[in-house]
């Protein structure tokens, strides 16, 4: 358990699978969450499940993607709840396919919302960080970002580059107090996954996994608590992989 009272977080995506997971374990961890979302249902249901268990959150809704609707959201939740802390940009989307048939705007539009839309809050939150000299930042890729897939190029290019982005902006951040790092997922048991993976696909990755299973979203969220927390205060730049082994 960590101590993140009189903390202020943000998680993108977290409507659903390992951003609502994220969410939740720190809100229960003392900090004050913005839950921030596409889908309003999903950021309310999140926020509600929270305050049940006595934790603070706030529902924000809004598209990664848009750079100027990402600084009013950000600026009239530090607004409420005050400067934000922790940072955890996990917002996703695919479009799979053979590169052969896939075209430029498929690319665009899941580079829109994994890159663009993590530089985007990195932009928005970052300055106020900075200003305060401390905070924590954690970038959600993936191991395809690592060893590639097949019909997966856009999505997985896309996570080869906020590992880039990672490691540069750590470079750069470091001297004003501000750590910054990522995770790699593995196969994680998400609702997208769940309703739209096979099981013979999903049975093919656990026999390749050391760990013999997927990974469940709150096994992911404990890294990305770690990561935040002072237990990792000499940690910045870094990319942990939770696979289960898979893909090392």
């Amino acid at each position: 358990m960590y101590d993140f009272d009189g903390k202020v977080a943000l998680v993108t995506g977290s409507g659903q699978g390992i951003g609502e997971a994220a969410a939740i374990r720190l809100a229960r961890e003392g900090a004050v969450v913005g839950v921030f979302d596409r889908n309003p249902e999903s950021a309310s249901r999140v926020v509600e499940t929270i305050t049940a268990f006595g934790g603070k959150a706030s529902p924000l809704i809004g598209d990664v993607s848009d750079s100027d609707g990402v600084r009013e959201i950000v600026k009239l939740f530090e607004k409420e709840r005050g400067s934000i802390d922790f940072l955890v940009n996990n917002a996703g989307f695919d479009r799979p396919g053979g590169f052969m048939k896939l075209v430029a705007d498929d690319f665009r539009s899941v580079w829109e919302v994994h890159f663009i839309g993590t530089v985007n809050f990195i932009m928005a939150c970052s300055r106020n960080m900075i200003e305060k000299g401390h905070g924590s930042i954690v970038n959600v890729s993936s191991i395809y970002g690592k060893v590639g897939c097949k019909g997966e190029s856009a999505y997985s290019s896309a996570k080869a580059a906020i590992v880039g982005l990672t490691k540069s902006l750590a470079r750069e951040f470091g001297r004003k107090g501000i750590r910054i790092n990522a995770v790699m997922p593995g196969l994680t048991a998400t609702p997208t996954i769940l309703s739209m993976m096979s099981e013979k696909i999903r049975d093919t990755f656990v026999e390749e996994t050391p760990l013999g299973r997927i990974a469940q979203p709150h096994e992911i969220a404990s890294v990305v608590a770690f990561l935040l927390s002072d237990e990792s205060s000499f940690i910045t730049g870094s990319v942990i992989e939770a696979t289960g082994g898979w893909g090392m």
